[in-house]
């Protein structure tokens, strides 16, 4: 269960693969045949309303609970670029670095719809260019491509498919490998539809990987077929349709967000009293659930919501 729980991680690479199809499924059509600069500004202007004002509003708050007085590393963050040169590769909150990728990833995207567009019938070659991505910062691993946590890899040789360990360059190239497995999802949709039977088991071999160490490639290469069947009417389909879970979609972006400061109030309110947190689980996990869940249901119709109606309003005037 330990090894399960520990593959939570992976969820970061579930929603680049699912940011991918998604935005290849709404926006790849303005730029299959042309890349004309009015639609990638709109491209653009949507994914910063779309980012931005919860990760401002997070990043400030972090500012002024854990990082007080680091003013030259909160203005690199609120570009949302840290992490692109070594000597900033400080997220002031912890999910920064994957928006940091996401965020650099969008520059590219239009591209990138652009140019696999072009391949569309051999997109077989999305999936063979993941799996040489991951393979190679799988191997290769130093100080050039993974920042931040050299020290740590130190002990690692040869080949590991551990995704977790990548950070700087090595992060971004992971980031891109997703991003390709979910274009490749939206290329391929109807092709892998018309393979239901075989669809239907791709969940086994996924959730069995799972329960094994050092299958990251193999988990995240079944990602995108994955995808593609919950896209069916099935039992999996339907739980994912239940209100519940769509209302977890909903704020998702919040929770994401949100989560890691829960985990670092209890864990900082924890050493004030010298509290050892190993004897406290139960009470620190329905601590993080809990108040993950009501503040991101609060700051999901308190600044998400309203601030993306205000946002794209105003870029009605200027785009």
């Amino acid at each position: 269960m330990s090894v399960l729980i520990g593959h939570g991680y992976l969820s970061v690479d579930l929603f680049f693969v699912l940011s991918g199809f998604l935005l290849s499924l709404t926006s790849s059509a303005s730029f299959n045949n042309h890349l004309f600069i009015h639609d990638y500004k709109a491209f653009m202007y949507k994914r910063f309303c779309r980012i931005f004002p919860l990760y401002i509003v997070a990043t400030l708050l972090y500012f002024f609970l854990f990082h007080f007085g680091e003013v030259e590393s909160l203005i690199v963050n609120l570009t949302l670029l840290q992490g692109v040169f070594s000597f900033s590769n400080n997220s002031l909150i912890s999910p920064g670095w994957s928006l940091t990728n996401e965020w650099v990833i969008y520059f590219f995207l239009p591209l990138a719809f652009y140019l696999t567009w072009k391949i569309r019938n051999k997109a077989w070659i999305l999936i063979l260019s993941s799996i040489t991505i991951f393979i190679a910062i799988s191997i290769f691993r130093n100080d050039f491509l993974n920042w931040g946590n050299s020290y740590s890899l130190q002990k690692i040789h040869g080949f590991n498919p551990v995704i977790l360990f990548t950070r700087g360059p090595s992060s971004f190239l992971r980031t891109i490998a997703d991003y390709l497995l979910g274009i490749f999802a939206y290329l391929s949709f109807e092709r892998i539809k018309k393979r239901a039977v075989l669809l239907k088991y791709s969940a086994i071999p996924l959730v069995v990987f799972l329960f094994f160490k050092k299958t990251d490639i193999l988990i995240i290469l079944l990602m995108p077929f994955f995808m593609v069947h919950i896209t069916e009417r099935n039992v999996i389909n339907r739980f994912l349709s239940s209100k519940v879970v769509y209302f977890l979609g909903l704020i998702s972006y919040s929770l994401y967000v949100n989560h890691f400061l829960f985990i670092d109030t209890y864990d900082k309110i924890s050493k004030s009293f010298g509290l050892n947190t190993n004897n406290y689980l139960i009470i620190s996990a329905c601590y993080v659930a809990t108040g993950t869940l009501i503040f991101s249901t609060i700051t999901y119709y308190a600044i998400e919501k309203p601030a993306l109606k205000y946002l794209k309003k105003m870029g009605e005037r200027f785009i």
